[in-house]
């Protein structure tokens, strides 16, 4: 991926240590700041709703079901508690000194 500002790695949906197995069905590709953001959790709290809910499933749940990007393309929107949790969880809203998004993407690329 040309964008790609830190390479992938393996990370279980479920933990190992909460019985997730290396299994194709539990195993998703990951930028390694959301892989150490993420770390064991499989839980997130909803900023608006202050509930506590399941992180996005990407084995079992479509992306544009909780997500959606800004008009500039620049910021990921939550648009349900699971994208709002996984949001807060992964820091997919962290802004460097520039004002310029820190996350798995280099959105300045040409």
């Amino acid at each position: 991926m040309d964008f790609a500002t830190q390479s992938f790695s393996v990370e279980h949906i479920l933990p190992r240590h909460e019985g997730g197995k290396t299994t194709l069905e539990n195993l998703v590709l990951s930028c390694q700041g959301c892989n150490n953001h993420k770390y064991a959790k499989v839980l997130g709290i909803d900023p608006i709703t202050e509930q506590t809910v399941p992180l996005f499933n990407p084995r079992q749940q479509l992306w544009q079901e909780h997500f959606t990007w800004t008009a500039d393309s620049m910021m990921v929107i939550g648009l349900t508690s699971v994208g709002r949790a996984t949001i807060e969880v992964l820091h997919l809203r962290e802004l460097r000194e520039d004002k310029t998004p820190v996350g798995c993407f280099d959105f300045s690329a040409p």
